[in-house]
């Protein structure tokens, strides 16, 4: 899976807003790839939302054109080694965007995000 591309939820969520910039660059993409940790946080914000009816059917059918990569045990070793790591250098981040660097870095993917806690 390397050389692939995921998507962060900022840039799902921008892309399912219709923003220019970030579309550009999805539709360049042979395939859209989501860590599982993005299909969850897309799944609250639909629910969470002011409008539900509206929002989940969307996101459900965004998600279904999706590659959709599960959670595995390499991907739970590489979080606590980089949790850790954080920890050590007095950096904490989101445990969600330490789950979805986990995946990123198990599978060599870049990211696409607009979150600053990627740098």
């Amino acid at each position: 899976m390397s050389g692939e591309v995921a998507l962060d939820t900022s840039a799902a969520v921008r892309f399912l807003n219709g923003d220019t910039t970030i579309t550009e660059k999805v539709l360049t993409l042979p395939e859209i790839t989501l860590p599982m940790i993005v299909v969850g946080e897309l799944l609250f914000g639909a629910e969470n939302s002011a409008r539900p009816l509206q929002n989940l059917p969307r996101y459900l059918e965004f998600i279904s054109t999706c590659v959709a990569v599960p959670l595995g045990r390499e991907t739970a070793a590489i979080y606590a080694q980089t949790r850790l790591a954080l920890k050590r250098k007095g950096r904490p981040i989101p445990m969600n965007d330490v789950w979805i660097s986990a995946q990123c870095l198990e599978h060599g993917w870049g990211l696409v995000t607009d979150d600053t806690d990627f740098d």
